[in-house]
C-alpha cells in the first residue's frame, strides 16, 4: 500500500514509455490536471492523460473547470469525459498504458486533485497497485455511460454550474497593481517583461505583504482556477519570493495580455498610471470561493 509521496509513485513513476494514463475519479479539478500535464512534459514524457469524472452527473461540474478541462483538451494530450448516468461513480482508478496495452494500475482513495495528491496529511489518502487487466475493463465499462465534455447534449445529461450563485462573496482581498511610487512599475507587475530578451507581455499580480502567506491563497506550487469578472478564466499559481506575486504557469504573458486587453493598451506595450486612471480602477478584488477556485473582480 502507497501512503505517501502519492503524486510521484502514481503519478510520474510509472510514465516512463508509457503512452497513455487512463483516470477513473469520482473528483476532478482542472488545476490538478494542468499541474500534472506540466510535470509530465518537464520529464519528457508525451502520454495522453484520458479522464473520466465520475461524480459529474449527480454534483454537477464548475463552469470554472469546465472551461478549462476544454482548454486542456485544446492545448495538450488531454481528453476529459463526465459520467452520464444517475448513479454516481466515486472510485478512483489511474491505470498506465504502453502501446494500448495495460501496463500498471492503482487503486485508492485519491481522487484526481490536488487535495487528493497533496495534502496528504496525516495519511488521509492511500492507493495500492492493482491489475492493470482488471483497470482496464473497468475504465472501459465506466466510459460505456461518459460524454466526452464537447459532446453536443453535455448539459442535457450533466449540470454545469456557476460557482458564484452558490457562494456569498464575503472572504476578499484588494490587491494594488502599483508599486510604491505610485505607478505600475518599470519593470514589475504589469510591466514584468519590460525588459530586453522577455516577452513584453509578461506580467504578475503583486499580492502585498500583509496578504502573502496569511492563507487566503493557495500555498506556492499549488494552481488554483480564477475566473474574472468579464468571464475571462486562467490557472493561476503563488509564486516569488515571499509569495509576494500571482503568476499563471501557463506562461505569464496571458496575464499581461489579458489587462492590456482590459485597458486597452497595445500589445507588448508599458502600462502606465495613466492607462489605469482613465479605466477607473489601480487595483483588483479576488474573491475566494473555495482552495483551488477564486473570482477576479477589476470592473469599474
Amino acid at each position: 500500500m502507497i501512503i505517501s509521496d502519492l503524486f510521484q509513485k502514481v503519478l510520474l513513476e510509472p510514465a516512463t514509455d508509457a503512452t497513455e494514463l487512463l483516470i477513473v475519479s469520482g473528483y476532478a479539478k482542472a488545476p490538478m490536471a494542468g499541474r500534472h500535464l506540466e510535470a509530465l512534459k518537464d520529464m519528457k514524457v508525451e502520454a495522453k492523460v484520458s479522464l473520466i469524472y465520475g461524480m459529474a452527473s449527480v454534483e454537477g461540474v464548475s463552469l470554472w473547470d469546465h472551461t478549462m478541462f476544454k482548454k486542456l483538451e485544446n492545448t495538450s494530450p488531454f481528453m476529459c469525459y463526465y459520467f452520464a448516468e444517475p448513479l454516481p461513480v466515486h472510485s478512483k482508478v489511474y491505470i498506465w498504458m504502453v502501446d494500448r496495452k495495460p501496463h500498471r494500475a492503482f487503486v485508492g482513495s485519491a481522487n484526481y486533485t490536488q487535495s487528493g495528491f497533496f495534502h496528504n496529511y496525516q495519511y488521509k489518502e492511500v492507493m495500492a497497485e492493482t491489475n492493470p487487466n482488471i483497470g482496464v475493463e473497468y475504465y472501459y465499462l465506466i466510459l460505456e455511460s461518459s460524454l466526452e465534455i464537447t459532446h453536443e447534449d453535455i448539459e442535457e445529461h450533466v449540470t454545469i454550474h456557476n460557482p458564484m450563485e452558490s457562494h456569498t462573496l464575503d472572504n476578499a482581498v484588494k490587491l494594488t497593481l502599483l508599486a510604491r511610487d505610485g505607478t505600475p512599475g518599470k519593470t514589475s507587475g504589469l510591466n514584468w517583461g519590460q525588459r530586453e530578451g522577455r516577452n513584453r507581455n509578461q506580467a504578475y499580480i503583486p499580492i502585498s505583504s500583509d496578504i502573502a502567506g496569511k492563507g487566503f491563497f493557495p500555498v506556492r506550487t499549488e494552481r488554483f482556477t480564477v475566473r474574472a469578472d468579464d468571464g475571462f478564466v486562467f490557472i493561476a499559481t503563488v509564486a516569488q519570493d515571499g509569495d509576494k506575486a500571482i503568476h499563471s504557469p501557463e506562461g505569464n504573458h496571458i496575464i499581461g495580455q489579458y489587462f492590456r486587453n482590459r485597458l486597452g493598451v497595445d500589445s507588448g506595450a508599458p502600462v502606465t498610471r495613466e492607462h489605469l486612471d482613465q479605466y477607473g480602477r489601480t487595483d483588483v478584488t479576488f474573491y475566494k470561493i473555495d482552495g483551488e477556485t477564486y473570482y477576479m473582480d477589476f470592473a469599474v
